[in-house]
């Protein structure tokens, strides 16, 4: 009985060991989709962001290129106002100089009328620099934003571009795993339902051998307890043999006492007669 419980024992562990194999595989499996999972997912919101990214550097490269072109202007424009207002400096000065050395009315008053206009001229260049000036201080620095702006996209694409590779490897390592524990699962099933199936047959097996032993052991006990009955049966028939040899023996005892009483009173009756006829 030792020997099957230790069987059985054996076959349960052999059992449980295989059922923990196949869930430890499928353990791992489920880390390994999880991975594949997130590494699919990463590339593709890789992919979308490095669109969104290029997108935005395209419009950043844009606006760049029409902001740097309006300051290139502004600053042409500044420019040329610098030199006209340097000529009309010039011409204001040489006027002055001619004032000083004209002689008539005429002259001083025709001079000073042109330097009044060349003093609203001037006045004029300084407002259109000043605005100039104004306007391509906000040029740069719209520039310098964009540029940082395009500086910090740039980066992010070089980081994307560097992560892309990771993660393929990744994708790539999750997906091997997943063919290989998959079939490691499928293996270990089979392993665990053979497992159970010998569990099952050896326990149907010790059930019917039981069951047997136990047929037998009851086959045995009606032996036995047939032959005692047999036994006390023929205790029982010889003890009422001896019971009938003793009843007749005790019968013919009395028949016989009978007879010899018989024979004495016949034999007092026949003395009793002789004597009468004496």
């Amino acid at each position: 009985m030792t020997s099957i419980a230790n069987l059985i024992k054996s076959y349960k562990n052999k059992k449980m060991a295989a059922t923990k194999s196949r869930r430890q595989s499928e353990n791992k499996l489920h880390s390994a989709l999880s991975i594949k999972r997130k590494t699919s997912s990463g590339l593709s919101s890789l992919e979308r962001k490095k669109d969104v990214s290029l997108t935005k550097k395209e419009e950043i490269s844009l606006l760049l290129n029409q902001y740097t072109a309006q300051r290139d202007s502004v600053q042409r424009l500044k420019t040329a106002a610098e030199s006209r207002l340097r000529l009309a400096e010039e011409e204001k000065e040489r006027i002055a100089q001619e004032m000083e050395f004209s002689g008539s009315q005429y002259e001083k008053t025709h001079n000073y009328e042109k330097i009044k206009s060349i003093d609203q001229k001037i006045a004029d260049l300084h407002s259109e620099i000043k605005q100039r000036n104004a306007t391509e201080e906000k040029l740069v620095k719209q520039i310098e934003n964009l540029a940082k702006l395009k500086s910090k996209i740039d980066l992010q694409i070089r980081t994307q571009t560097q992560t892309k590779p990771i993660l393929l490897e990744q994708f790539k390592s999750s997906a091997k795993a997943e063919e290989m524990l998959r079939s490691q699962v499928q293996s270990k099933m089979k392993h665990e339902e053979q497992a159970k199936r010998n569990l099952t047959i050896l326990t149907k097996k010790i059930t019917i051998l039981q069951a047997k032993k136990r047929k037998a052991k009851r086959a045995m006990r009606k032996i036995k307890l047939k032959s005692k009955l047999q036994r006390i049966s023929r205790t029982v028939k010889k003890s009422k043999t001896m019971k009938n040899s003793k009843a007749k023996i005790k019968k013919l005892k009395k028949q016989k006492s009978r007879v010899k009483h018989k024979a004495k009173i016949r034999k007092s009756k026949r003395k009793a007669k002789s004597n009468s006829r004496r």
